[in-house]
């Protein structure tokens, strides 16, 4: 205890070179042994790496600073973080010491805020499965053709699904990926096949099937073009009928999941899910055109609009060049989120369920805000309910506007 504390040098020349800039003072690294007083070497390596990434979030904010750690103004504004997204393995090293220090900077002054994250998502991992050769161990993909080891043809062993490790081999090459099919591509396969806080497991098949439907949209949408023309206003929803306004609705409805799943929830997979049912939509739309149609090229315009929108924070670089090619002068990464058009949302018609003495008969689509006579009516001419109904005296009607009409016969 009598050589503490060690003093750090202030010469030391931070060069971001490499390596600890601590180890090239000489005068701090050499040193005599407390013990039997021999030549001796301090260590360098003081920190460890938690410690930094215990507060790099604070110091985020305020980079530009060298006279001091952190700009108290600065993170007072911008901490705490509103959402941290990571690994399991954060959950018992990193957050907790993130936790410990943001309350030793609280007080020592340095911030204002008890803890450093408002809202925790833990996303899952990338699995694939392990293949393996009794005399060469773990395999790469690429060395295993035809389930035999390419090194010495013995058959592969095809093992557990696990976790991504360079270790164990059961690993794709980005760079193969990314040249083959485009970032794009990569980025809508990881969003779409699993949600997010739940394991990943790869395919190589689901990463196919995701260019394809990207080649699909980038065909409707310039298949498009001519009929839909150039740059124009959203629909009116007045001013739509028959299949265009099925079309504008089904919009309005993806545009509505969209924001909840992904806004609220974090629900990639299933706001894409929507948007795939859209552009399918508008695949139908279009093969099925007809001249009569009233406002079908604004709604099909409106459709696809939409579906880059939606698409842009999954698939950026395809959404920017589909962007260009329904003909918008500026750029995408101008645009709002959509909104979703609530009137749209309403239904022009309902489903009441028809119960006989409180059990199902029946289930009827009428126009919303039919009154209980015409439900009764309808009701009255099912073979299900007529079959329960018929030769007894109805007592009571229960009856729930838009939902629900019960009988209660003798």
């Amino acid at each position: 205890m009598k050589d503490l504390p060690v003093v750090l040098p202030l010469d030391v020349p931070l060069t971001g070179e490499g390596g600890s800039p601590l180890a090239k003072s000489e005068s701090f690294v050499r040193a005599s042994c407390p013990r039997c007083g021999g030549s001796a070497r301090r260590e360098t390596d003081t920190m460890d790496t938690f410690v930094e990434s215990s507060w790099y979030f604070a110091r985020f904010i305020c980079p530009d600073d060298v006279t001091r750690p952190l700009d108290r103004g600065r993170v007072d504004r911008w901490l705490p973080v509103h959402q941290y997204v990571g690994g399991i393995e954060h959950a018992v090293l990193h957050l907790i010491y993130s936790r410990f220090y943001t309350r030793v900077l609280r007080d020592l002054g340095y911030v204002g805020v008890d803890e450093p994250f408002a809202n925790l998502l833990t996303q899952g991992m990338v699995v694939k499965e392990t293949l393996r050769c009794e005399e060469h161990g773990w395999l790469l993909p690429e060395e295993a053709e035809g389930g035999h080891c390419t090194f010495c043809n013995r058959p592969v062993e095809i093992g557990r699904i696990e976790k991504m490790s360079k270790s164990k081999k059961n690993v794709v090459d980005p760079d193969d990926l990314i040249r083959h099919y485009g970032a794009d591509t990569v980025r809508l396969f990881c969003l779409f096949a699993a949600p997010v806080e739940r394991d990943l497991e790869w395919s190589d098949q689901g990463v196919e099937g995701a260019s394809r439907f990207l080649h699909r949209l980038w065909r409707i949408v310039h298949a498009s073009r001519e009929w839909i023309g150039a740059d124009a206003a959203a629909p009116e929803l007045g001013e739509l009928g028959g299949r265009p306004l099925a079309l504008y609705r089904q919009t309005e409805r993806a545009v509505r999941k969209a924001g909840q799943d992904i806004g609220e929830r974090f629900h990639f997979n299933t706001a894409i899910a929507a948007t795939m049912e859209l552009v399918n939509a508008t695949s139908k739309f279009l093969e099925e055109r007809g001249t009569d149609e009233n406002g079908g090229p604004t709604a099909l315009r409106h459709a696809l609009r939409s579906v880059v929108l939606l698409l842009a924070p999954v698939v950026p670089h395809v959404c920017a060049e589909l962007w260009q090619a329904l003909g918008y002068a500026t750029g995408l990464e101008s645009e709002r989120w959509p909104q979703a058009d609530e009137r749209a949302l309403i239904e022009e018609t309902v489903t009441v369920v028809v119960q006989v003495n409180g059990k199902l008969r029946a289930r009827l689509a009428v126009p919303r805000g039919s009154a209980e006579e015409t439900v009764v009516a309808a009701a009255l001419g099912e073979d299900g309910v007529r079959r329960h109904v018929d030769g007894r005296a109805i007592r009571k009607r229960v009856f729930v506007a838009d939902k629900l009409l019960n009988l209660v016969v003798d």
